[in-house]
């Protein structure tokens, strides 16, 4: 249901099984003003995240919103609907646009909602789709604090994937008799890169129970070391799928 773009109904009623939220970016000024005068939201299709549905809006500001709000969420509001309409039909007054006719999701808002606190983004200034729950909302001290950790791999491999890159999760690194467990490896001959998603504290934060591979290891056995911080693999996975593009075109190659 959560990937059906043009199924809205199914939409609607998937954003009902539990409270989820989503939090979107307020790009402007004007952008904030149609969410507050006139109850809606506008998401392009084609950038819109894999999971859509929402019983919640939660809205992340940019600079451009103004020193009191830029890089924070301080409100939210209940999803009423979803529509998928042209953006000639969305913005009005723009029909000669060059994407005028690129389909966009319009979502139907109910009051806005003022967060007890809001959640400021000490660090991340990039963000762009955050899927995550009222619960957490609610209870978050900072951007941060709206995902968990496990997330993050899976979100760095779409957008690799995306790219024809082909990463494998969770990649087992044998040395001697000792096993090593790599977030993402990307194995491209000659190349060997070792992707690690790391917390806030700076310890890489490897699932599956195998400890990660020391430098010294990665160097012996002919791996480049490549570590993210889960907050900018979840504000901005495609940046940080691009810098492993760069990385694989412009590296010389390891042995």
């Amino acid at each position: 249901m959560w990937d059906e773009p043009f199924d809205v109904e199914a939409l609607e009623a998937s954003a009902g099984e539990v409270e989820r939220v989503l939090v979107v970016v307020v790009p402007s000024a004007r952008d904030w003003e149609r969410v507050q005068r006139e109850g809606w939201y506008r998401i392009p299709v084609k950038r819109a995240p894999p999971r859509i549905a929402a019983r919640y809006l939660a809205f992340y500001h940019t600079a451009a919103c103004g020193e009191s709000l830029r890089w924070r969420i301080a409100h939210y509001a209940p999803v009423r609907g979803y529509r998928v309409v042209p953006r000639r039909e969305v913005l009005v007054e723009e029909p000669d646009h060059p994407r005028a006719d690129q389909l966009y999701y319009r979502v139907e808002l109910g009051p806005l909602e003022a967060l007890p606190r809001p959640i400021p983004s000490r660090s991340l200034r990039r963000v762009t789709f955050i899927a995550t729950t009222l619960a957490q909302l609610l209870s978050a001290g900072e951007i941060n604090d709206l995902w968990d950790r496990e997330t993050a791999r899976d979100r760095l491999w779409r957008a690799l994937r995306a790219r024809e890159i082909p990463a494998e999760r969770g990649y087992l690194l044998r040395d001697g008799a000792t096993e090593y467990r790599v977030d993402l490896a990307v194995r491209r001959d000659p190349q060997r890169l070792a992707i690690y998603c790391v917390g806030p504290n700076g310890r890489r934060a490897t699932a599956g129970g195998a400890p990660s591979a020391p430098a010294e290891v990665l160097e012996r056995r002919g791996w480049q070391a490549l570590c993210f911080l889960v907050a900018e693999i979840m504000g901005a996975p495609e940046q940080c799928a691009d810098a492993v593009c760069s990385l694989l075109e412009g590296t010389p190659a390891g042995q």
